[in-house]
């Protein structure tokens, strides 16, 4: 298993999730680790024009915390062909440590799984039934199986297969059988004269016997193939029977996994099948491993820093499933456990990105510009350009160190940045909803609360009305008590607030203009989590 560790922020990722998440993978990265910036969703404008301004990818899309079998330590399958014998395939088998063999075709596309058991149960066969699979065989893998080589190929070679060990010379009891077969001797010229002219398909040579040149021509006459071997009449009759092709005996439409299929999904699979190894395939159907029920019993799980959260209902799906390695947020502390002891950077400032700064110079690591540049654009959005109540003089002072090593200009920059998270008129309701939206619970209460910016008030005033359809919707769908959207000026000059659900009634006692009952506006409050949640979470624990 590659020894990765995901650096992930929040869902409904907002830029401060998203940059902190770049440049703390960035720093782990120049420490010598192998770590990967993850999103949890779709980037807003702002952070989408911040990633092009400082011509960065997005961060990889991460749905889900659980292992999948591309995480997982796997076996190297054991490919054989399937027009390989069976002989070969004992030795393959014999080699291989989850005793199962994978059989592809030429391309190396699966074709089926050859087990131990496929193998012995031809041990059981009645002797028609090895004759059956005896006539798929060809003088190339007969001549294979023994250890020979061909002295005379047939050009026309169909077997019954039947297979005589010649050491009479008397003919006549088994004559009318030699039709198609396969017969093995060593020497006797006129024996073997008889064995062509009698109809047989293929003479094994053994002992390193010479072959007469009348045999020969005969043979030739006859179309009769003739294989010569250094090895005896008893060892080639203990082999002659598995020179037949594997994919006769294969269990051809054999379960297979993809590697982006969950662990434990595939254990509840398996448990109802008897193979020892199953193929893992790639997206492109080739065979990437083979996993067995050791290998789900004994993985090491994915590994995980959680950075801007530290609630569950704000983390990724499954998070408990994880191996959570650290979490550096600068909200309140949240609920996700852990089972071991981990690194917990938890701050009191504006922006998760100002402690991600602090660790680069913890470290002795100057941030180059891109990464400079997005920690700077992270702590200008979370503080909306120092007005935020939660701003503090860390943040200020970090965003300085930060804009020398950028060759940024604050005010300016920060205008133009802001200004990016404004278009309202082009998004759906939905989508200006989740761009930031995060939830809650206070004691019995669900609640949801999302932010965006505005600049003009014109464009917020024409999205209003189905806005407001939206959100009713959303309350029900997400089964909320209170659901608020929060549109905050872009310089930071005061919230509108819209909301829905049964505690509406609420916000009456926070805002300090009311426009009707689900809408109204407060010039002071431009923080979610520093200025709204501390009343909301006062009042809702009186009611």
């Amino acid at each position: 298993m590659d020894d990765k560790v995901y650096v992930v922020g929040h869902k409904n990722p907002d830029s401060d999730s998203i940059c902190s998440a770049l440049a703390y993978a960035n720093l782990k990265r120049q420490l010598g680790e192998d770590a990967i910036a993850c999103r949890l969703g779709p980037l807003n404008d702002e952070t989408k024009y911040i990633l092009k301004r400082f011509n960065l990818e997005n961060p990889l899309l991460l749905k889900d915390a659980r292992s999948q079998l591309k995480d997982i330590e796997k076996d190297n399958a054991n490919l054989i062909n399937e027009y390989n014998t069976m002989n070969e395939a004992w030795s393959e088998m014999l080699g291989a440590s989850n005793r199962s063999l994978v059989v592809v075709n030429d391309k190396e596309d699966l074709v089926g799984i050859l087990s131990t058991s496929n193998l012995a149960m031809t041990r059981l066969m009645l002797p028609e039934e090895i004759e059956f699979l005896m006539r798929s065989t060809n003088q190339e893998s007969i001549s294979k199986t023994v250890n020979g080589s061909i002295v005379h190929q047939a050009s026309g070679f169909v077997l019954s297969g039947k297979v005589f060990i010649i050491t009479l010379l008397n003919m006549d009891n088994f004559s009318d059988n030699l039709v198609g077969s396969i017969c093995i001797m060593s020497d006797g010229i006129l024996k073997q004269r008889q064995l062509v002219e009698g109809g047989a398909k293929c003479l094994i040579i053994t002992c390193s016997q010479d072959v007469d040149d009348s045999v020969l021509r005969l043979a030739k006459e006859n179309d009769c193939a003739i294989i010569q071997t250094s090895w005896d009449t008893m060892n080639v009759a203990k082999v002659i029977n598995e020179a037949f092709p594997i994919r006769s005996i294969m269990t051809p439409h054999a379960m297979t996994f993809n590697e982006n299929e969950f662990v434990d999904d595939v254990a509840k699979k398996m448990m109802n099948t008897r193979f020892r190894s199953y193929p893992v395939l790639n997206d492109d159907g080739k065979i990437a491993g083979a996993v067995s029920r050791y290998h789900l019993q004994n993985y090491r799980r994915k590994k995980f820093i959680l950075v801007d959260h530290s609630a569950r209902n704000q983390a990724i799906n499954n998070i408990e499933e994880a191996d959570i390695q650290e979490i550096i947020d600068h909200h309140h502390i949240g609920n996700i456990e852990t089972d071991h002891p981990i690194y917990y950077r938890n701050q009191r400032c504006g922006c998760t990105a100002t402690i991600i700064s602090q660790l680069y110079q913890e470290n002795g690591v100057t941030p180059d510009e891109q990464m400079a540049g997005i920690l700077l654009s992270a702590i200008i959005s979370d503080t909306l350009h120092f007005k935020s109540a939660t701003t503090t003089e860390l943040d200020k002072k970090t965003a300085m160190w930060l804009a020398d090593l950028a060759h940024i200009d604050v005010d300016v920059y920060a205008i133009e940045m802001l200004s990016a998270s404004v278009a309202l008129i082009e998004a759906t309701p939905s989508q200006i909803l989740n761009r930031d939206l995060k939830s809650y619970d206070i004691g019995k209460y669900k609640l949801g609360i999302g932010q965006t910016n505005y600049h003009n008030i014109e464009d917020l005033q024409k999205i209003l009305p189905e806005f407001r359809k939206n959100l009713e919707l959303e309350v029900q769908e997400k089964k909320l008590d209170l659901l608020v959207m929060m549109f905050t000026h872009v310089m930071a000059e005061g919230t509108m607030f819209v909301y829905s659900g049964p505690l509406s009634y609420i916000m009456s006692n926070v805002m300090n203009t009311q426009f009707d009952e689900t809408s109204g506006y407060d010039h002071d409050i431009i923080s979610r989590k520093q200025q709204l949640m501390p009343k909301l979470s006062s009042m809702l624990k009186n009611i």
